[in-house]
Parts: C-alpha cells; structure tokens; sequence
C-alpha cells in the first residue's frame, strides 16, 4: 500500500495565504501616454547682410580678371603716371584726413611737393605731352587728361576707404618727414602699393558682401525682402546712401581735376540694421 505523503499544515497555511493575497490585488495601472511632439522649430531669419565699412547697398567696383586680379587706375602704370598717382593720393589724404593724429599727413604732403617740386613739374610736362600727342591736339589732350585725372580722384576717395587710407598716409608721411628719400621713382613704386592694398581689401570685402547678400536673397528675399533697406535698394534701382555725400571739391592746379572732399568719415559708419519681417505681416510686396 503506497505510502501518502502529507503536506505540513504550516506550508499549506502559507500557499493558502499567497492565494488571498494574489485575488486581493489591485491590477496595475497602464502606463502614461507619450509625451506630446515639441513644436516645430521657428527659423530665426538674420538680417540681410551689410556693405563693409557703410558702402552703399549696389556700387560698380573693379571686377576680378581671370588671374584673380583687378585692373584698376593703379594697373600698367608706367614711371610717370606712378608718380603722379602717389601725388594724387596723398594730396586727397591731405584734403580728407583731417582728425588730429593725422596731422603729420599734411607736413609730409607739403614737403614732398617742395622737395620735388621740379621733379613734379618734369612729370607733369611729360604727362601733358602724353596726352596731347595720344589726342592729337591740347585742348583734347588737356580734356582727356582731365577726365582722367576726375576718375583717379574718385577712386581714391571711395568713402569707405578713406580711414583705412588715412592710416597708410600717415605711415608713408611719417617715412617721408623723418628720411626723406633720394629716389622719387623707387619711393613711389614701394608706396602707391601700400595705397592701392586698401581699395583692393575693400573690394574683396564687397564682394563677399554682394555674394552673401545674394545668397539672403535668393532663399529669404521673396517672403521677407521688404523689411530691408538693402534687398529694396537693390532690388528697386532706388539707393539710399549710407555714407554722407562729398562736402565739397578741390580743382587741381596742374591737372584741372576735381579733388573730393569728403569730410571726416569715422571709422565705423552707422547702418540702419531692421529684423526681418515676413511680406503677410507688413502688408509689403517685395
């Protein structure tokens, strides 16, 4: 007769107890619902970009040539036409460079005319007689050296230069005052360099502003242009000056030329900087 095993009364109590317990207990509860999405991310839309140094929103400069360069009124001189392009120069840093520290800008100028003075006027000569014999006659050939001259002037008094100009001057007056050079010719090929690198910074810093303006253009220009001075100047054909005009002008004695006379011109000019602003919000059409 098979022998039954009997289970202790103290562990039937116990599995008995396990069962109240698992019908007593209360279900858990789900779990939360997920989190709703974030919202979309808003693009901050930047201002359009600014001309360096407060230049106008649209201006000509000299373009990049296929080697990278720039040909310029600086470009091909010969002997003659570098020295009188210094003389140029210098005459309208001594004209537009006005502030205290740029004093000595003045004293050079003044004593690099007294010191050359016939050498300036062999030049001159030389220069005349370029002219007229490419004219063919001296009123022609003093009205082409005149239109000339105009432009080289203009050139060098590109608002937006001037104080970086100014700087150069200062240093080639300083040279000039405290050694003043035996050879015209030599002094003048290592100077006008110096003048002529501040326009070509310029000019390479317009170009990157003209590119990444383009490029605001191209993906913001449609919704938000209409806020910004910049895209509606350009845009527009109506420009609206960020540099003050010329105060006035100079003649040149020996050319007939107008100097410019800017004015001081600070080192930072202000330029109005509008948060872009969609066309649906403003009623504006581009």
């Amino acid at each position: 007769m098979p022998t039954i095993r009997r289970m202790p009364v103290r562990h039937a109590l116990a599995l008995s107890g396990f069962a109240v317990l698992a019908a007593c207990a209360t279900p858990a509860p789900p779990p939360p619902p997920p989190p709703p999405p974030p919202p979309p991310v808003v693009e901050a839309v930047p201002y359009r970009p600014l001309p360096p140094a407060g230049a106008a929103y649209a201006m000509a400069i000299p373009p990049l040539e296929a080697d990278g360069t720039r040909h310029t009124i600086n470009t091909g001189l010969d002997d003659n036409e570098t020295i009188w392009n210094l003389r140029s120069v210098w005459n309208v840093a001594a004209l537009n460079c006005l502030a205290d520290e740029h004093k000595a800008i003045l004293d050079g100028y003044t004593a690099f005319l007294k010191t050359n003075a016939k050498k300036l006027s062999a030049v001159n000569a030389a220069l005349d007689k370029k002219y007229r014999t490419a004219a063919g006659s001296v009123a022609e050939g003093r009205k082409a050296r005149e239109l000339h001259m105009t432009q080289v002037y203009n050139y060098f008094a590109t608002p937006a230069a001037i104080p970086a100009m100014c700087n150069v001057a200062l240093a080639v007056s300083n040279e000039w005052l405290q050694s003043p050079p035996s050879d015209l010719s030599a002094f003048a090929a290592a100077a006008l360099p110096r003048f002529e690198a501040v326009y070509l910074d310029f000019f390479n810093a317009y170009d990157r502003y003209r590119a990444e303006s383009g490029a605001w253009d191209a993906r913001y220009g449609a919704q938000y242009g209409a806020s910004q001075p910049g895209y509606v100047a350009v845009h527009s054909g109506v420009q609206t000056p960020t540099v003050p005009p010329p105060a006035g002008q100079v003649v040149d004695p020996d050319t007939g030329a107008a100097i410019p006379v800017v004015g001081e011109t600070p080192p930072v000019t202000s330029t109005p900087v509008v948060q872009p602003v969609a066309n649906g919000q403003t009623g504006a059409k581009p």
